[in-house]
Formats: structure tokens, C-alpha cells, sequence
């Protein structure tokens, strides 16, 4: 195991969030799956959540006050921005 981690090779993890829009329509989703493998990643987990406004705003904490964090709450949540 050491020598995998010394190794110039190492799997890195990347986390991937998918818009709900996107999830939402079959076709854009398969998409994107497709755009990832595309560039050489590889899928090796995947995992479908429902995020509520507190776990969207928790994320995003570092852009808290600023306007993109509320467009990327709203996005995250499918909340309407107003």
C-alpha cells in the first residue's frame, strides 16, 4: 500500500456535482457521464442526494455574503432567486 501512495501514478478523487437540472432530463445526464469518461476520469463511486437549503449553504460557506453563493444555494437546491 505504501509504495501505491509514493507512486508518480496515485489515484487522485475529484468530487463531481451535477446540477438537478441536469439530473433531471436522462439524456443531458448520460452526457455528462459520457463527458467525464471522455477526459479520462473514472467513475468509481456515484451517489444521487437531495440537498436541503441548510447542507447547500454549509458547502458553499466560504462564499457566504457574496452573490454567488446565493445563485449556487438556489441552483443546488432548485430554489427560485428572486
Amino acid at each position: 500500500m505504501a509504495s501505491i501512495l509514493r507512486s508518480p501514478q496515485a489515484l487522485q478523487l475529484t468530487l463531481a456535482l451535477i446540477k438537478p437540472d441536469a439530473v433531471a432530463h436522462p439524456l443531458i445526464l448520460e452526457a455528462v457521464h459520457q463527458q467525464i469518461l471522455s477526459n479520462k476520469f473514472l467513475i468509481v463511486r456515484m451517489r444521487e442526494l437531495l440537498w436541503r437549503k441548510e447542507d447547500c449553504q454549509s458547502f458553499y460557506r466560504e462564499h457566504e455574503g457574496k452573490e454567488v453563493e446565493v445563485q449556487k444555494v438556489a441552483l443546488g437546491t432548485r430554489m427560485k432567486v428572486s
